[in-house]
């Protein structure tokens, strides 16, 4: 090989070189790794390949094969890097790699065929003259207004045409006699342009990464604002969770119901700003979360700054991050305290009696259906008692209505505390009342309550400052010696009532089959 071809060998090996370690100085510096190391590797294999080239003569012939390699995959790196580095793919730069990769090929075809080292140094010069207009064109493309860093990759384009013009004509012009002084001058300008522009490349692209860096830091400051004024001006609680289960952003209304200042909840777990017997379920709702992914609802109890403890209906969703795994957890939380007791009252009036408070006929039945069910699986007796009050509608005639509900509270005190804590009184409507009395051990003992019920509703009353008397009339029907459903066993009760009113009223009755 001809020792000037081998000297511009060289020289284009150094350079590419020196751009290759240049972007590796700058991406590392100025930590900025996104495409640039693609970039810079793809400069320093062109160099290695340059120098394959050079030492041919040298070296066994597959280092031939070797150099082309790497050429070529000097472009692969290039394209990569440069989509990296923007992170758009573009169908111009893909368009505009295959067209270099096949001017890269067909040069060393042709220098296979007939080995024309102008040509093929010629075709060095382009293609990495091309390769550093890619970048600069990838760099400068979709930008609006001009800004240093623009000014900067227009002085680095200018500085390549100069660098590519220069090694041109110095070939062209001079390729008899490319040992004299101006040949070289022209080389050396053409190598210090060629890495002046690539100084300005790679300054402008830093420059224009920061300045996106600030916009993009800027926006998520103006965005982090937003959503905490929007998180405070929602009522609710509300709160995030990172994966170490610590609070890393939660609303006003959560600063205020746990009576905690928000600098003092930010980077703390539940357990170290909740009591610790919530905070262990809390912890294990979020545990399960993170580990399943599933969404959670559920109710509980929670301490609030009022000192009282608020049920609540949490809520709460997996944070997912770009990567697809779970990063945290997003939740809310809402007092249902006045629901609940809403809920509960509601509940007391469809199975209460509103004038007495005792059970009214709804859960009378639902306990008997029960309890008839218990009897027969353990093999125990029951008594039902049916009390009908004697003389309750003279009081209602005679003093009105209210008197009544008064005598009738009365009436319902007293056999509240007449009966066992284990049996149940029941208003059922009107004037009728009645007893479930479970696990006894001798009808005598149901007398024994049915006689105190009896005698205590028969004391005199004093009904809206009017003294009134009434007594009752009370059937004792047994299960299952009398009946083994609830409905026979009510009627068998009912019957056995009316055959002591038949006997004079204020008597005790039990059932039988002759009734």
């Amino acid at each position: 090989m001809d020792i000037t071809i081998r000297a511009l060998l060289f020289d284009n090996s150094l350079i590419s070189f020196a751009l290759g370690f240049i972007m590796l100085l700058f991406s590392f510096f100025h930590k900025r790794y996104r495409g640039f190391i693609l970039i810079s590797l793809a400069y320093l294999c062109l160099s290695i390949s340059f120098l394959l080239s050079a030492s041919r003569s040298f070296l066994p012939e597959y280092s031939i094969i070797a150099s082309k390699t790497l050429g070529l995959a000097s472009l692969i790196l290039m394209k990569i890097g440069i989509e990296r580095f923007r992170q758009i793919p573009h169908k111009l730069i893909k368009l505009s790699l295959l067209l270099l990769c096949a001017i890269f090929a067909s040069s060393y075809f042709f220098t296979f065929i007939t080995p024309d080292t102008l040509a093929l140094e010629i075709s060095f010069s382009v293609l990495i003259s091309l390769q550093l207009a890619l970048c600069i064109w990838a760099t400068l493309r979709k930008t609006k207004k001009l800004k240093n860093y623009q000014y900067m990759l227009v002085f680095a384009g200018m500085l390549l045409v100069l660098a590519l013009s220069a090694k041109i004509f110095a070939m062209m012009k001079y390729q008899d006699f490319q040992t004299t002084l101006t040949y070289w001058i022209h080389m050396l300008t053409y190598s210090f342009a060629l890495i002046a522009s690539s100084f300005a490349f790679i300054w402008g692209s830093v420059e224009r990464a920061e300045i996106e860096k600030d916009n993009q830091t800027a926006k998520l400051e103006q965005n982090y604002h937003f959503m905490d004024a929007f998180l405070d001006a929602i009522p609710l609680p509300v709160f995030y969770k990172d994966k170490k289960l610590r609070y890393r952003n939660i609303n006003q209304a959560f600063s205020e119901i746990m009576g905690i200042p928000k600098d003092q909840i930010l980077g703390k777990t539940t357990t170290e700003v909740v009591p610790k017997k919530i905070a262990e379920l809390i912890k294990n709702h979020d545990i399960a979360m993170l580990e399943t992914g599933q969404k959670q609802e559920y109710e509980t109890a929670f301490p609030f700054s009022d000192g009282l403890h608020h049920e609540i209906e949490v809520k709460k969703s997996p944070f997912i991050d770009s990567s697809g795994k779970i990063a945290g957890i997003a939740g809310a939380f809402i007092d249902i305290t006045e629901r609940k007791i809403y809920e509960a009252k509601i509940k007391h009036l469809a199975l209460h009696d509103q004038v007495t408070g005792l059970p009214n006929r709804n859960m009378f039945y639902a306990q008997l259906k029960k309890s008839i069910a218990m009897a027969k699986r353990n093999k125990y007796t029951l008594a039902l008692l049916y009390i009908d009050l004697d003389g309750f509608k003279s009081v209602n005639d005679d003093f009105g209505h209210d008197a009544g509900d008064t005598l009738l509270r009365t009436i319902g005190k007293r056999l509240s505390t007449a009966v066992r804590e284990s049996d149940t009184a029941c208003r059922i409507g009107g004037d009728e009342f009645t007893v479930l009395i479970e696990m006894y051990n001798d009808p005598s003992d149901v007398i024994i309550v049915a006689e105190k019920i009896r005698t205590g509703l028969a004391e005199p009353a004093t009904c809206e400052s009017h003294p009134c008397r009434t007594s009752a009339s009370i059937g004792i029907a047994l299960y299952p010696q009398d009946a083994e459903s609830s409905r026979d066993l009510v009627k068998a009760a009912d019957k056995a009532m009316y055959s002591a009113k038949q006997q004079g009223k204020n008597k005790i009755c039990f059932y039988n089959n002759k009734i």
